[in-house]
């Protein structure tokens, strides 16, 4: 302390300071209390450890003021991460004062106990003053080790994700990068991680069962009315193992082969063969760039609709990203009402929104409306699980939940315990790790709009991009090594043409972004 001035010294314990309130701030109130190595502190331990650290060695040895300290309760420290970092800024202002107020070459105003384990010999207030910077020098390290192991990188580990069996990065060859099929490259939330841990802990894979009530179908009930401001009604909620299975039965229990069925298109290739395989007329309408947005034309719907028994309402739209208004949602729903259609409203990715307005569920728009919508979602998208196979549908319709009770209870078979847990964690544990996703996902969409013109998306992680010719998807993984969806999958078995476009997946990793973009651009603007 002695060869350098009081300001020096506190320029750098502030930066460990800083370092060590920005780690407990990014990991959020969800993981700074966790310890995610065998006989390891947790990184809201550890600060609360340095703050007692302060305290004890400048505030008692340097100024000479009582402080009451249980070292051992530090180390076991919990609570919300505001407060702690409110209480950062109170204590390093006292240290502060106390800094520069010590006295460096003169003895410390006391002796340490024992347990505090500090150095052997202390003969100066200096020397008390060194201590605290090689604590907080040390355990600023430990946190950026613990902080690495909690919430590594979040999909840049592009080893980790070709080492496992997800198809995205499975089926691309080494040195391209996949940012085609819609799921994520960043992980799952810890709550999630923890509870299908502690299923695995437990060798708990019998046959599911709960007592009372399922928990699926409560936290998806909570999770729409707090989330989303409407209350589905008790009974009505059945689950499925994804929203294909969904879409492939309300096919089968609402329409007849040669009926019509109507969807927004550009689609969800999957949906628009399943609708063919069935034997059903797929009845597009199409999606239209009106040079701000893309929209579809509301004139002549039920003209348009003639023949149609079910109405599929992709919302947010998959692939253009649009989360339709009121009004547009308004328009669906008289011709249904008109027509006698039921709806199918795939609402998966509704808690992937990037703006200000909320989505609209389209049951909550009125009585008549949620009397004849599915409404079919699920955990998959945003929380990334699509591995683990659980949806739900919501049956407004009383004929078509009479018609599925009728049908033998095996037929559709079962969700695993692994989905139905996964599933409430992401529903009950997890919103604040969908928020840090949901602003990790918002800076990658703008990423992406500054560097390839397109309609930025108002919801989802997919980027719906017109790039021009008759196959840009496939020219650009042999020119960009980059693996895209190509755009006429999604129009297939209609006359919409999508074949200039394509899909661009953005949920990665920062780098891994970064690189892609330049693959991309380096390899001609889109038209």
């Amino acid at each position: 302390m002695g060869m350098i001035s009081a300001e020096e010294y506190l320029y750098y314990t502030d930066r460990a300071l800083d370092g060590m309130v920005r780690i407990v701030t990014e990991l959020g109130d969800e993981r700074a209390g966790r310890r995610p190595l065998p006989g390891a502190n947790s990184p809201f331990a550890l600060l609360t450890h340095c703050l007692g650290v302060v305290e004890f060695w400048a505030g008692s040895l340097v100024a000479g003021r009582p402080t009451e300290r249980d070292r051992d309760a530090e180390f076991t420290a919990e609570g919300r991460v505001a407060d702690l970092v409110a209480r950062v800024a109170e204590v390093r202002a006292r240290f502060a004062a106390d800094v520069r107020g010590a006295a460096p070459q003169d003895p410390p105003r006391g002796t340490p106990p024992r347990g505090f384990q500090g150095p052997d010999r202390v003969d100066t207030q200096g020397g008390a003053l060194q201590h605290v910077f090689e604590e907080l020098a040390q355990h600023h390290g430990q946190m950026e080790i613990l902080r690495d192991c909690i919430a590594p990188r979040r999909g840049d580990d592009t080893a980790r994700l070709r080492a496992g069996h997800g198809v995205k990065w499975g089926v691309t060859v080494p040195g391209t990068i996949g940012a085609w099929v819609a799921d994520m490259d960043l992980g799952v939330s810890p709550a999630i991680r923890d509870r299908l841990l502690e299923v695995v802990h437990r060798e708990d894979f019998g046959y599911p069962f709960w007592r009372g009530e399922d928990p699926v179908v409560t936290a998806f009930e909570d999770w729409m009315r707090v989330r989303h401001g409407w209350t589905p009604s008790a009974g009505h909620t059945r689950i499925f193992t994804d929203l294909l299975q969904i879409l492939q039965v309300m096919v089968e229990h609402t329409t007849a082969p040669g009926d019509g069925v109507a969807i927004h298109v550009p689609a969800y290739p999957p949906f628009l063969a399943s609708i063919a395989r069935a034997g059903r007329r797929i009845v597009p309408l199409p999606m239209l760039d009106d040079g701000t947005r893309w929209t579809f034309d509301t004139d002549r719907l039920a003209e348009r609709l003639a023949g149609c028994r079910l109405l599929v309402v992709v919302n947010p739209q998959n692939p253009t990203g649009r989360m339709f208004d009121r009004a547009e949602l308004a328009a669906l729903a008289e011709v249904a009402e008109r027509l006698d259609l039921v709806v199918l409203a795939d609402e998966v990715h509704a808690d992937l929104t990037h703006g200000a307005r909320p989505h609209t569920p389209f049951a909550s728009l009125d009585p008549a409306t949620a009397a004849r919508t599915v409404t079919a979602t699920s955990a998959t998208k945003a929380f990334n699980l699509a591995a683990l196979r659980l949806a739900v549908a919501h049956v407004g319709p009383a004929a078509v939940r009479a018609s599925l009770d009728a049908q033998p209870i095996d037929l559709h078979g079962t969700p695993s315990i692994m989905g139905r847990v996964a599933t409430t964690a992401a529903w009950r544990e997890s919103t604040g790790w969908l928020e840090q996703t949901r602003a990790l996902l918002r800076a990658n969409r703008d990423a992406v709009a500054a560097r390839l013109p397109h309609r930025p998306p108002e919801a989802t992680y997919l980027s719906w991009i017109p790039w021009g010719g008759t196959d840009p998807a496939g020219d650009l993984e042999r020119t960009a090594r980059v693996k895209l969806s190509p755009g006429a999958e999604f129009s297939a078995g209609t006359t919409v043409d999508t074949s200039g476009f394509v899909r661009l997946n953005f949920a990665t990793g920062p780098a891994v972004l970064a690189e892609m973009l330049d693959r991309l651009s380096g390899r001609g603007a889109p038209r």
